[in-house]
């Protein structure tokens, strides 16, 4: 896949995700789909974008578990009781483990359905083979 292909389809696949209406077609995706008509099944689940934001998750998680660890040692939090301090550090602490125990989690699910995705349409060309060399007999 050339670079330009490539850039090509990551704009799509942005502009597919932070569309308000599934109907809003633009030329540039037309043109590119009239290209490359085999990948608009593809563009149903966009694996790609989720996994650049399950990334931005994972990365803001590592900073909220960094986060506590700095608040834990510094003198943040002097002015407030031993346990309300502790309190909110675990607080962070706990946002952060959650945050990267989720991405990771969707993470997997998502190679998983990719998988399925690439499985089923693997499938459906097979079917469509037949069909048509049904017809030619």
């Amino acid at each position: 896949m050339s670079a330009n292909r490539s850039e090509d389809r990551e704009r799509a696949f942005f502009s597919i995700f932070f569309r308000s209406t599934s109907t809003e077609i633009t030329d540039a995706e037309v043109a590119y789909f009239r290209e490359h008509p085999e990948e608009i099944d593809e563009f149903t689940a966009p694996v790609n974008v989720h996994k650049t934001f399950l990334w931005l998750g994972a990365l803001f998680g590592t900073i909220c578990v960094a986060l506590s660890k700095v608040l834990k040692y510094a003198s943040f939090f002097d002015f407030l009781p031993g346990v309300v301090a502790e309190f909110l550090v675990d607080i962070v602490f706990e946002i952060g483990v959650a945050l990267i125990g989720a991405a990771v989690t969707a993470f997997i699910l998502g190679i998983l359905l990719n998988q399925q995705q690439e499985s089923a349409a693997n499938w459906r060309a097979e079917i469509w083979r037949r069909i048509d060399n049904s017809k030619s007999e």
